[in-house]
């Protein structure tokens, strides 16, 4: 009995049309299918190569500029009124009933 049920599963596995997952192959198409995503949003169509320069410094312009407008926001934060927490909640209640009064009110 032992014989004929090891042939039986030996036929049917000969049988069989599903193939066993490679789970290596997987993640590399998955690693594929993102590295081609961020491709498409950089719309790019192949990887820069690796032996690009170095990104060079900001400029001196843009540095100063930068500078300048943050000193600026510092002044004027110091210049502006401290904000009131109670401005964020309101002042007055408004009562809108939903429901028709009840006979006799």
């Amino acid at each position: 009995e032992l014989a004929v049920l090891l042939a039986v599963l030996g036929a049917a596995r000969a049988l069989s049309t599903c193939r066993s997952l490679d789970l290596e192959a997987a993640q590399r198409r998955r690693i594929e299918a993102v590295r081609g995503q961020i491709l498409s949003k950089l719309r790019l169509g192949a990887p820069p190569p690796a032996e690009s320069p170095p990104p060079q410094g900001l400029p001196e312009e843009l540095g100063v500029l930068y500078n300048s407008s943050q000193e600026l926001q510092r002044q004027r934060s110091r210049l502006r009124p401290p904000e009131d927490p109670w401005d964020y909640l309101a002042k007055e209640l408004h009562r809108f009933p939903m429901e028709p009064p009840a006979p006799g009110q």
